[in-house]
């Protein structure tokens, strides 16, 4: 209501939370400040997040030469009691254990993720949640993993390392928050060639590009580096997910294709901070911001 320039964590978040939905009944005030409204997606440290020297996972790759990724993946199925399966694919979640975040939707659908199709889509599928929260969603997790011991893991608590060392090992990130004013997961997973799903809102729709088979790369159109779905539902999570894992499963010359997109994608903050500089220069150009109350 005072500030001279208002900016969010992602420019899609900024539009949200002018929308009556989005806003949670404050849409009213940052539709009045939309003139002065700006959203500038949050960047990541790329020195920290670099699977070329990261010192927490098991080898180190690029995107020039991915082959060692394999040993992440081994070394993470050894470390957390996986079946070692090296053509299995990792879906992975990391998160707060809370319903924002979209756990109950991974609960919803787990029985068809495990069980199997015709096709051979899901069912040989190897699933990591790690996070701490509420109690309902950590007991979720436990009876997860023992329902299908050596398969699924359930992670209650978290830890730096072990984040590095999933999203370094895993093949699929994914995340159905409900609302994300900007999500960093995500860009951590493209950085280390892990396919982000991700439900189509806020910073997550911002950094992740829609996979398009069809793309023409001679007329410089983008293949994307993941997957978006537009509801946060169960049907939403089964229709990423199933297109992820069959392109993984049929199509890995386009998932290899996927993997080196999205390691090359630049989420360094020396893009954002050229934003956040213009902004500054708007502040100081226009007369302060007066309220009369």
């Amino acid at each position: 209501e005072m500030a001279d320039r208002v900016v969010t964590v992602a420019p899609s978040y900024k539009d949200e939370i002018m929308s009556y939905e989005g806003g949670f009944g404050m849409h009213d005030s940052p539709r009045g400040r939309a003139y002065h409204l700006d959203g500038i997606l949050n960047g990541i440290d790329i020195e920290e997040w670099n699977p070329a020297n990261d010192s927490k996972i098991a080898a180190h790759y690029s995107a020039e030469n991915t082959t060692n990724k394999s040993i992440c993946k081994q070394s993470l199925q050894f470390d957390l009691g996986l079946e070692q399966k090296p053509d299995t694919p990792i879906i992975a979640f990391i998160g707060r254990l809370a319903p924002q975040k979209g756990v109950d939707v991974l609960e919803q659908v787990l029985g068809w993720l495990m069980g199997g199709d015709h096709l051979g889509v899901t069912g040989d599928v190897q699933l990591i949640m790690m996070g701490s929260g509420e109690g309902r969603y950590a007991e979720f997790l436990m009876r997860a993993e023992s329902q299908f011991k050596g398969r699924v893991v359930g992670y209650v608590g978290f830890s730096p390392e072990m984040e590095h060392k999933i999203i370094a090992g895993a093949d699929i990130l994914i995340m159905p928050s409900k609302y994300e004013p900007c999500g960093l997961p995500q860009m951590y997973a493209q950085r280390y060639g892990t396919i982000p799903v991700v439900h189509a809102t806020g910073g997550l729709k911002d950094s992740v590009v829609q996979y398009n088979p069809f793309f023409n790369e001679t007329l410089g159109e983008d293949g994307g580096t993941g997957w978006q779905f537009t509801s946060p539902d169960e049907g939403g999570v089964r229709f990423g997910l199933w297109n992820a894992l069959h392109t993984y499963k049929h199509y890995r010359e386009s998932w290899d294709g996927l993997m080196k997109r999205a390691m090359r994608k630049d989420f360094s903050w020396d893009l954002s901070a050229k934003k956040y500089e213009q902004v500054f220069r708007w502040a100081q150009m226009d007369q302060p911001f007066i309220n009369p109350w």
